[in-house]
């Protein structure tokens, strides 16, 4: 591509965003790695620049995508007939598709930038989500995973396991349960999708420090809800119930894995 189409294109694309702001030379320069079909001309710059700045994280950018893009979810849904929960749920799952950087320098949106309409992309990214949520993609619960957690160099922790394992997932769940629709979100967001407090802070649209505290308050409240309920259920000794919550660290991807997003999800 030739610097006047960057210039043309730089200049469609600040016309467009009037308050994202960035790097012009830095975006030219990921331009110019691209390899594109066609000219650049023949691509929207207002959509590129913005898959771009989101896939770097800037606020900005993922307001726009939020509110231009992302919050048509549910009509590209409508024909599933389904609640909300499932549509914020798919939603949910749109941004973690697209917005949580996993081990590369961009989210994986920036990848999309040149491949078409950016409304068209979240519109099949939401029919592939729930066509998947709706097969059930989740894994199987199954009490005898427990088994596998502790170190066989804790003796204490495998007896508690192989007596109350029954209990500790039906207390873990009920927890789980009890928590806010925000906290079993960031959960779900740290624990199963492993994404980073930048990733979260991205997501919530607040700042990292901000998701941090919440993530540490979430992690908080579930194991002091998993250790009242193991308490009431069981009647265990403050040192065996301190033994036994060590799986609420060790078991708390898996198990909340197998937990269904609630309504408010």
């Amino acid at each position: 591509m030739t610097a006047d189409e960057i210039r043309a294109h730089l200049a469609a694309a600040h016309a467009a965003w009037p308050g994202l702001v960035w790097e012009d030379a830095s975006y030219a320069a990921w331009l110019s790695t691209a390899a594109l079909a066609a000219p650049l001309a023949s691509y929207d710059a207002a959509e590129v620049v913005l898959c771009w700045a989101a896939g770097r994280g800037d606020p900005e950018a993922h307001r726009i995508l939020e509110l231009h893009f992302i919050s048509h979810v549910a009509t590209a849904l409508s024909r599933f007939r389904e609640s909300a929960a499932f549509v914020e749920e798919v939603t949910q799952r749109v941004r973690v598709k697209l917005l949580v950087v996993r081990g590369t320098e961009l989210a994986p949106i920036a990848g999309y930038a040149f491949g078409g309409s950016l409304a068209g992309l979240v519109r099949i990214a939401a029919v592939r989500e729930a066509l998947s949520l709706r097969r059930g993609d989740k894994p199987v619960a199954r009490v005898e995973e427990l088994e596998d957690v502790a170190s066989d160099r804790d003796p204490e922790l495998q007896l508690l396991k192989a007596r109350y394992a029954s209990e500790f997932e039906l207390a873990f769940a009920a927890a789980v349960a009890e928590l806010p629709s925000r906290d079993r979100q960031l959960l779900r967001l740290s624990l199963s999708v492993q994404a980073s407090i930048d990733d979260i802070a991205r997501i919530f649209q607040t700042h990292r420090a901000t998701a941090a505290r919440w993530l540490n308050s979430a992690r908080e409240a579930l194991a002091a809800n998993t250790r009242r309920h193991l308490h009431v259920k069981l009647g265990l000794g403050e040192n065996e119930l301190t033994s036994l919550l060590r799986l609420v660290r060790t078991e708390a991807t898996r198990m909340l894995a197998t937990i269904p997003p609630g309504a408010d999800e």
